[in-house]
């Protein structure tokens, strides 16, 4: 074998791997035909169906008849953690998580989340994509969220931060999607000062930004979920039927 073969069979491997599909997401579809998409991404350590629960305690109106998309991040040796591999969408070096980030990583997930919408866009116009996530996969769905090339609906962090070290082009596209941003007061993960943090940011940029604070820690409450749907239904009320 050359050597610029067995660089491209590299190449090209690594490409695949990094490659998200849609077949291996955890879905909940409506039972018609979906109008809108919602891609939601967990946190460290956890998995697709780890917000699957949340679907039905989000109350959504009828009229609006959402795809569920529960990416799976890929598994990694994280730092932190003693090197131990584990589903993340990027590695954390250190406890202060906001102080040197792996954008290598992050930029990776970016990428990978890109390719999943140009996928969901072939039956869901990307005007009717929500970008949601929870902690590291809020910061991915920042991310993705502000690049991607083609309007999105709108873009949910839960108990997330921008890292101050992410570098990244803000798509005319999406220059000023609305951002929902939901953190615990009590967070000793994400500290709630980041959360207020990526406000400053988005509204700096501008973005119209929901901020909203809640008495718990690195966490989902029944309150949020309703104030998450409240949300969802107001961006697609042109679907609601009351």
């Amino acid at each position: 074998m050359t050597g610029a073969l067995f660089l491209y069979i590299l190449q090209y491997d690594k490409k695949v791997r990094q490659q998200m599909l849609i077949s291996e997401c955890v879905q909940v579809q409506p039972e018609t035909d979906p109008n809108i998409c919602i891609i939601w991404l967990h946190g460290l350590g956890a998995n697709g169906h780890d917000f699957e629960p949340i679907v039905p305690h989000l109350e959504i109106d009828e009229g609006i008849r959402p795809w569920f998309v529960f990416p799976n991040a890929p598994k990694i040796r994280v730092t932190i953690n003693n090197s131990i591999t584990m589903p993340a969408w990027y590695d954390i070096f250190e406890m202060n998580i906001n102080r040197k980030a792996d954008i290598k990583g992050i930029n990776e997930s970016i990428n990978s989340i890109g390719m999943l919408i140009d996928q969901i866009k072939v039956k869901i116009t990307t005007e009717n994509i929500v970008l949601a996530g929870f902690s590291q996969g809020g910061v991915i769905a920042y991310g993705a969220g502000i690049s991607y090339n083609s309007k999105l609906a709108g873009i949910l962090g839960l108990s997330t931060y921008f890292p101050k070290d992410l570098k990244l082009e803000h798509h005319p596209s999406n220059q000023k999607t609305e951002v929902f941003i939901c953190h615990g007061r009590y967070d000793e993960i994400v500290p709630v000062a980041l959360g207020k943090e990526a406000k400053h940011y988005f509204e700096e940029n501008g973005h119209k930004v929901q901020y909203t604070e809640y008495d718990m820690e690195h966490q989902v409450i029944p309150l949020q979920c309703k104030e998450i749907g409240d949300w969802i239904n107001s961006l697609f009320s042109v679907y609601k039927t009351t």
